[in-house]
């Protein structure tokens, strides 16, 4: 699901070798999926994450901005002023960010911010969007030609699903939280 839904969100910004795309929730399960993805594009990709997960960002060349307050300044430093699409995985206020930082209505998705998006005109591209062939089949072909890296934050047993709920709830994991039969 994290791989499908990363795959609509960066087909939804359509980033290219000339754009710079931000993603919120850089080292997430869908954001880790999405600064890959749209790194293969050629795109230079600006990751906003925690500092503990900034070595890897830099790892699969991403440039990482820690988020807080004076992070679209922080943005606007790493890419030189411009930012030309924005992938919201966190809701929050990313999307009004975006617009602050002079991305295009048609080049900002969240999937986590449906009513901001609305109020704009930006792509809502998740889950749902998911359903066309071309996005479901996108991760079986990246993984065969590329294998992108699926960070994994930590397993639990099925009778540890509140844990692993609790663990999700505070969304700053790196990766995906598995429950392991």
């Amino acid at each position: 699901m994290a791989g499908t839904t990363a795959c609509a969100g960066v087909f939804a910004v359509e980033p290219g070798p000339e754009d710079t795309v931000v993603v919120s929730g850089a080292a997430g399960g869908v954001g880790s999926l999405a600064v890959q993805l749209a790194r293969l594009r050629g795109a230079t990709v600006i990751g906003l994450a925690s500092e503990p997960h900034h070595a890897w960002l830099e790892k699969h060349g991403v440039l990482p901005v820690t988020c807080g307050p004076g992070t679209a300044e922080r943005i606007r430093e790493a890419s030189g002023g411009r930012v030309d699409a924005f992938i919201d995985t966190i809701g929050e206020g990313y999307v009004a960010l975006a617009v602050e930082l002079g991305v295009r209505p048609a080049r900002i998705n969240t999937i986590r911010d449906g009513k901001a998006a609305t109020e704009i005109g930006a792509p809502t591209y998740g889950e749902g969007a998911a359903a066309s062939a071309v996005v479901l089949g996108e991760p079986a072909r990246l993984a065969a030609r590329c294998r992108p890296e699926v960070p994994i934050a930590r397993t639990h047993p099925p009778e540890a699903v509140q844990e692993a709920f609790r663990a999700l709830e505070r969304r700053h994991t790196h990766g995906k939280i598995v429950l392991r039969p």
